[in-house]
């Protein structure tokens, strides 16, 4: 994937006015990392960005939002270089996007109350009770 990064960049990927996804706090949640970390990782996405040496923050701003939509939790910067794109200069940057250590369990938001059927010995006739995880008690 490659994204420009611009000041007069009209398309829905600029790094300002987006809304990342409900379940992901960039700032937190998406780690800007330039060595391999150590243990299990998994790649799930890579990112291409070009943008205007003076917009580094809009550049990791916006590898971060492409991680997050990936499912990812970190961002692996692999090279940085500035280089001319349509004549004009600008900072390429190529990275990957991570899933690092075990990610955490989606949580549902709306638990489905839970049936169990008790069976008693001898002639009693088998109940059903209904479990309301969501219940307060």
């Amino acid at each position: 994937m490659t994204t420009r990064v611009g000041k007069n960049d009209d398309s829905d990927d600029s790094a300002e006015g987006f809304a990342p996804p409900a379940n992901c706090d960039m700032r937190s949640d998406v780690q800007i990392l330039h060595d391999k970390p150590t243990g299990k990782t998994r790649e799930v996405a890579t990112l291409k960005v070009d943008g205007a040496p003076a917009q580094y923050e809009d550049i990791l701003a916006l590898l971060r939002r492409k991680a997050c939509e990936a499912g990812a939790n970190a961002v692996l910067i692999k090279s940085m270089a500035k280089t001319r794109v349509e004549g004009v200069k600008v900072d390429h940057v190529e990275a990957v996007a991570l899933i690092v250590g075990t990610p955490k369990p989606l949580v549902d938001p709306s638990p489905v109350p839970k049936s169990i059927t008790v069976t008693p010995e001898g002639p009693a006739v088998p109940k059903t009770i209904t479990v309301d995880p969501g219940a307060s008690p």
